[in-house]
C-alpha cells in the first residue's frame, strides 16, 4: 500500500503543478473569461496539498503497518477525485447532474484528516 499511496500521491501533486502551470499560461484567458480561475487555482492547489499528504500518508503506513493510517489514506485520494476533480471539470463543461459530487468530495476530504487524528490518538494511547 506505501507505494501506491506514493504513486497516487506524486500523481495528484504532478496534476496540481501541471494545472497551476496551465493556469498561469495556456488557459488564463479562458478561465478568466469564464469567470473560473480562482476555483480553477483552488482545485489545483488542494491537489497539490492532498497529494502530499497522500506521501505523508505511505511514510506513517510504513513506519506504523499496525496503525490505521490507510483509511486516512483512501479518504484523501476518493476526496481529491470528488472535489479537486469536479471543481476542474466545472471550470470547463457544466456537470449539472452531478454537482452534488462537488461538496461529496470536501466531506470526504475532511474525514480523511478526521482520520488521521484518529488514527494518530490509537497509536498514541496504544503506546506505538
Amino acid at each position: 500500500m506505501t507505494q501506491l499511496f506514493i504513486a497516487f500521491g506524486s500523481l495528484l501533486a504532478l496534476t496540481g503543478v501541471v494545472a497551476r502551470s496551465l493556469s498561469a499560461h495556456a488557459l488564463l484567458q479562458l478561465l478568466e473569461a469564464r469567470g473560473k480561475l480562482d476555483n480553477f487555482n483552488l482545485a489545483a492547489d488542494y491537489l497539490l496539498f492532498h497529494g502530499l499528504a497522500l506521501i505523508g500518508i505511505a511514510i506513517l503506513c510504513h513506519l506504523f503497518p499496525e496503525g490505521k493510517y490507510h483509511h486516512a489514506g483512501w479518504a484523501f485520494l476518493l476526496g481529491s477525485i470528488l472535489f479537486q476533480g469536479t471543481v476542474l471539470t466545472k471550470s470547463f463543461i457544466s456537470i449539472q447532474p452531478f454537482g452534488f459530487l462537488t461538496p461529496l468530495g470536501g466531506f470526504v476530504l475532511m474525514a480523511g484528516w478526521g482520520l488521521l487524528i484518529i488514527a494518530a490518538l490509537q497509536g498514541y494511547f496504544a503506546g506505538r
